[in-house]
């Protein structure tokens, strides 16, 4: 009988989470994650009061959005990394600015791994691009537009996509 309940228990924690529905393609897909990827611990997101590490925002805060102006943070979503097997890319602007992304996160509308020196993502035109290992942990935000800034480059939230959306 205990083994039974157990088992009920868990489907019904089950169906509750798969209401979400993030978590509900990562469970039944397994590899979504792994298609889509995040940005890395440390990236810095721009705010109102400056740049301010991914890790440390919290779902209400605001930033600069994709398009440019003050947005709240609707969702922050936090990924455990395999270190060893990690791939993410780095991409250098000509302004100076640097966004690390997982290949498919898009940058502007386009993704990271496809973006080559002196390719153009709104007004900012890439420099170099160098790859990345070892990262830990990746998050994502969802705003209340497409994304958010860092280093003033438009870099698109993942998360809808993910979720199929």
């Amino acid at each position: 009988m205990r083994a039974i309940l157990s088992i009920i228990a868990f489907a019904s924690f089950a169906l509750a989470l798969s209401s979400c529905s993030l978590i509900g393609t990562a469970l039944s897909l397994g590899v979504a994650k792994l298609q889509f990827g995040c940005l890395p611990q440390g990236t810095l997101i721009d705010t109102l009061e400056g740049p301010v590490a991914i890790e440390t925002l919290k779902s209400g805060d605001m930033v600069i959005g994709f398009d440019g102006g003050p947005v709240q943070i609707n969702q922050i979503h936090q990924y455990r990394e395999d270190p060893a097997s990690s791939r993410y890319v780095t991409i250098h602007f000509k302004n100076r600015s640097t966004v690390s992304a997982s290949p498919r996160h898009r940058i502007n509308g386009v993704p990271a791994a496809t973006l080559r020196v002196g390719d153009v993502c709104g007004s900012f035109t890439v420099s170099r691009v160098e790859s990345l290992h070892g990262v830990a942990r990746s998050f994502d935000l969802l705003t209340e537009d497409r994304g958010y800034r860092i280093g003033g480059v438009p870099v698109n939230s993942m998360i809808e996509e993910m979720s199929g959306r």
